[in-house]
């Protein structure tokens, strides 16, 4: 008998969070007929040793340089059997109540592909989580569910494939912009669904690690992947910040030519005024630029990122059955 819901938990070296976030899915697995796949990115830690203790299917990447974001979702696809399925990362809690209740709205409503609640950020000590933590979420019909969501399967085959292997970040809002593109909804409700202990790192190391991992490739990779598809402009609209940054260098570069230092001059310093008056902070401000500046280059080397086919199977074996 095929399982009622598939939970993919995705992991890479999270021997600190995955006994929490496995704690947790074990209560699901006692409202719902549940299986759980923990897709793994070839921790080096004692993940694998921690997550071998639980009842449950672990699979791992063969090869190091397949690690994406995307690839995690795709990976635990490729070995889901349920009727619906959970994106769950390895530092997060899931509540079973929001399971039961995404359930049944995805049964209600034939045209529903998705369904997400609230999250609850836990450590906030930098200022890209303090952010998150403080941003308000838009209740009712969305573009894209982030942070986790509950998919049906039917949906995310329409759809073509669960997750962009090619996407090191960004994968949940590629998904939504092709889900809504064949004409299915996406919902998000007001029911706690996830807890998320996010990185403890400083903001400045944060952001320096995502450059390394090439987490800020992921708006790149994006625009490149959507070149063609009916979602193009608003991959485009997803990414307009750093489009305009790139169009307002372009123009200070043009009277940097000419000469006229002036200019630039007024330009920038207006800028930093108003992200200071905008942030009530010249701290937040002087790193929101920095962030962006950092991902403008992530976007630029991400667009020129050769892609894989999305459709190709994963390399991967299976850890423990």
């Amino acid at each position: 008998m095929k399982p009622t819901l598939s939970i993919i938990i995705k992991t890479l070296n999270e021997e600190k969070n995955i006994e929490r976030c496995l704690d947790s899915v074990v209560k699901v697995a006692k409202a719902i007929d549940t299986e759980v796949i923990l897709a793994d990115s070839l921790s080096t830690d004692k993940t694998l040793d921690k997550a071998s203790q639980y009842p449950i299917k672990i699979v791992q990447l063969e090869h190091a340089d397949d690690r994406s974001c995307g690839v995690g979702p795709q990976l635990g696809f490729q070995y889901a059997e349920g009727d619906y399925i959970y994106i769950l990362d390895g530092d997060m809690e899931i509540n079973p109540e929001f399971l039961v209740t995404a359930i049944a709205k995805l049964e209600a409503n034939p045209l529903l592909a998705g369904v997400a609640g609230s999250v609850k950020e836990m450590c906030i000590e930098n200022l890209v989580f303090k952010k998150r933590a403080q941003k308000e979420f838009k209740y009712g019909n969305v573009g894209h569910l982030a942070m986790g969501g509950l998919y049906k399967r039917k949906a995310v085959e329409d759809a073509g494939y669960f997750s962009n292997i090619n996407l090191h970040s960004f994968e949940e809002l590629e998904l939504g912009l092709r889900l809504v593109a064949k004409g299915w909804t996406l919902e998000r409700i007001n029911v706690p669904a996830v807890k998320h202990h996010g990185h403890t790192d400083t903001s400045l190391r944060l952001i320096l690690k995502r450059l390394k991992t090439k987490y800020v490739y992921g708006y790149g990779e994006l625009i490149r992947s959507a070149m063609g598809k009916p979602y193009f402009l608003k991959t485009l609209w997803n990414a307009k910040i750093l489009l305009a940054t790139l169009i307002l260098w372009g123009v200070i570069a043009v009277f940097l030519i000419n000469g006229d230092i002036t200019l630039p001059i007024t330009i920038i310093s207006s800028g930093m005024i108003f992200m200071t008056v905008k942030k009530r902070s010249f701290k937040e401000a002087l790193f929101s630029v920095f962030a962006w500046h950092i991902e403008l280059v992530g976007l630029i080397l991400g667009l020129l990122r050769q892609p894989k086919n999305t459709h190709s199977k994963i390399a991967a074996k299976v850890i423990q059955k």
